[in-house]
């Protein structure tokens, strides 16, 4: 990235359960560099570099994080269609599935609050037995 076209941009994650109703206070908030080279499948989340390591207040918030991204005049010109910087966020609090988030986009100037709804573990359940909708993988097949 050119360094004449860095900015900054804000991030907080708002961590609830029960569908929003109730915050979640001690959630493990990692927010980590997205990788464009991984097929924004999010397979070299945990490898890549972590840029913060948070913990949710009793509001379920985290504090508001300053993150580098890209100028926002960049948006003017049509060969520079993201005007943002994105970044993959992982969320684990004991007695709830883990949650991942990827290609989350901060832009200049402006404070993104990610939403994060964790789901109380079931009995006999690992925090890594579920994976959310949005992060199931769906593999073609070809009928030959």
């Amino acid at each position: 990235m050119n360094t004449q076209n860095e900015s900054i941009g804000f991030l907080i994650v708002n961590v609830k359960t029960a569908n929003g109703a109730l915050p979640v206070e001690g959630a493990s908030v990692t927010i980590y560099a997205s990788d464009p080279l991984d097929g924004n499948d999010g397979a070299s989340m945990l490898n890549s570099n972590v840029i913060y390591t948070l913990t949710t207040d009793k509001s379920g918030k985290t504090p508001k994080v300053a993150l580098k991204t890209k100028n926002k005049d960049l948006s003017l010109t049509p060969d520079n269609p993201f005007p943002y910087e994105s970044y993959n966020i992982a969320v684990s609090r004991d007695g709830f599935y883990d949650s991942s988030y990827l290609n989350v986009p901060v832009f200049q100037g402006i404070t993104s609050l990610q939403g994060v709804n964790l789901i109380p573990l079931s009995e006999f359940a690992s925090p890594n037995d579920y994976i959310p909708n949005s992060q199931r993988q769906y593999k073609e097949s070809s009928i030959n």
